[in-house]
């Protein structure tokens, strides 16, 4: 975290009243920035504030200021995705071991340059101790009931900040706009500190006016904020990236775009071809937690589509024998309580690299689908085939050696989708077409178990309780 420390305080002196962070209620400049983050990180240090830290706060000035003020004062912290249930907030609470959780409600002792109030929790003798060094433990939203604590020090964190700065290179990005909560450790390092160390504003709006506090998200509402947004930078995930591309295509939104950086999933090929029949600048990249977020990115120079691009140079990605991506050089310390990271961590995700070294993930190692021919197939790819479908909010894409490949869908638009969803199967190859599919009635959702509130699929839920109410049995 020092990389970005000392960034934001080069800044403050060569330009204080540059523009950090923009908030619909305010401009905050570098020099402000620096002193409120001094000043918290002082307070925490003379109230001999003990970590870890827990706080929960939608994406706002405030997050900003106790998350670089907790790495100044050298406490651990755990920011809690606003998207967690509340089980899943307090099993992080008790796993973690936190000794305070900082929330913007009152009752607590108020942090000074904030709005933000902090209550001491009872101690927890059970909790793993944090491995030497941890900065931040961010928690996988993973697709159970249980999140991991991902262990990180601040050197490893700068490492991937750092190869961020180094790829994008001369990339002349003038204002970033975060659409993905803070907590989220790929908005929290390449959506803030990336522009912190860049010296790129940081446009933050809450949640809500984003249309994404709630499920499903309010489409309209998330292409009113982006058309209304001075931003030429913005990070996606593959669902977002849909929006906005259908939302451009229909001339509802226009931007000047610099950088438009997709991750998270998988993105259909026919969305990314619309993206560059309209020359959206869309970079995919790949990454995980347990190795500080991004691994892989296609930039400038180095882009081809489909892929997700080259392994950064911070890291060491390889393939194991049946195709796992293996990927080691930036680990994280640990997952809280099961000892060291390995040297090279097994991502359970299939890849294959082409001979100019780029990357392009098969899917789901676990999820790999045996067809009746002998054909493994990827439900990730076809879902994001038909995740590109107009229409088509949700698929997913399930079957065996016996009953081939068949699909759930969830539409607004049902009387068309059954049209869309036929032709796009009929350009798939021959092994890979489903024999049938069904239209949901309702979507998929995350109250049910059965999608993470981040879009990933929970697979067993979703068969578990779909099926049988369709079909009267389980798959």
């Amino acid at each position: 975290m020092q990389l970005v420390l000392n960034a934001l305080a080069q800044h403050a002196r060569l330009q204080p009243d540059a523009t950090a962070l923009l908030t619909p209620a305010a401009r905050i400049s570098y020099a402000e920035l620096e002193h409120r983050v001094s000043s918290l990180a002082t307070h925490l240090q003379a109230e001999g504030i003990p970590g870890p830290v827990a706080w929960l706060a939608d994406n706002d000035a405030d997050w900003v200021v106790l998350d670089l003020a907790l790495a100044s004062a050298g406490v651990a912290g755990v920011p809690l995705p606003p998207f967690f249930s509340e089980a899943q907030r307090q099993h992080v609470l008790a796993d973690s071991g936190a000794a305070c959780l900082v929330t913007p409600a009152a009752g607590g002792m108020l942090l000074p340059g904030t709005g933000l109030s902090l209550q001491h929790l009872p101690a927890n003798s059970r909790a793993a101790a944090l491995p030497s060094g941890t900065v931040k433990l961010t928690y996988t939203s993973g697709t159970t009931g249980a999140p991991k604590g991902v262990c990180l020090s601040g050197a490893q964190l700068d490492a991937t900040v750092g190869a961020l700065h180094e790829a994008i290179g001369p990339l002349a990005v003038t204002q970033h706009l975060c659409l993905m909560p803070l907590a989220v450790l790929l908005e929290n390092l390449a959506g803030l500190y990336l522009p912190l160390l860049r010296g790129v504003p940081v446009e933050l709006v809450p949640l809500a006016d984003l249309g994404m506090a709630v499920f499903p998200p309010d489409v309209p509402r998330f292409i009113a904020a982006l058309q209304a947004s001075l931003a030429d930078s913005a990070i996606l995930l593959p669902s977002t990236l849909q929006w906005l591309v259908a939302a451009t295509q229909a001339g509802q939104l226009s931007k000047p775009w610099r950088f438009l950086a997709v991750g998270g999933g998988r993105s259909g090929s026919r969305t990314l071809a619309q993206a560059a029949a309209l020359s959206l600048p869309v970079f995919e990249g790949y990454g995980l937690s347990e190795a500080g977020s991004v691994v892989a990115l296609n930039r400038t120079g180095a882009h081809r589509p489909g892929t997700v691009g080259r392994p950064l140079p911070h890291v060491v990605v390889q393939l194991a024998a049946d195709g796992e991506v293996l990927v080691g050089g930036n680990t994280m310390l640990g997952y809280l309580g099961q000892g060291p990271a390995p040297t090279l961590i097994a991502t359970g995700d299939l890849g294959e690299f082409d001979a100019d070294g780029f990357l392009t993930l098969l899917g789901r190692k676990k999820n790999t689908i045996v067809t009746g021919m002998g054909r493994n197939v990827s439900p990730e790819w076809l879902e994001a085939e038909f995740g590109a479908v107009p229409g088509i909010r949700q698929a997913l894409v399930y079957g065996d050696e016996a009953q081939g490949l068949h699909g759930l869908f969830y539409s607004a638009e049902p009387m068309a989708a059954n049209q869309a969803l036929a032709q796009c199967n009929a350009q798939l190859p021959s092994y890979a077409r489903l024999e049938g599919w069904t239209l949901l009635a309702t979507p998929l959702s995350p109250a049910q178990g059965e999608i993470t509130p981040n879009g990933r699929l929970c697979r067993e839920r979703i068969l578990a309780n779909r099926l049988p109410a369709l079909y009267g049995d389980a798959p």
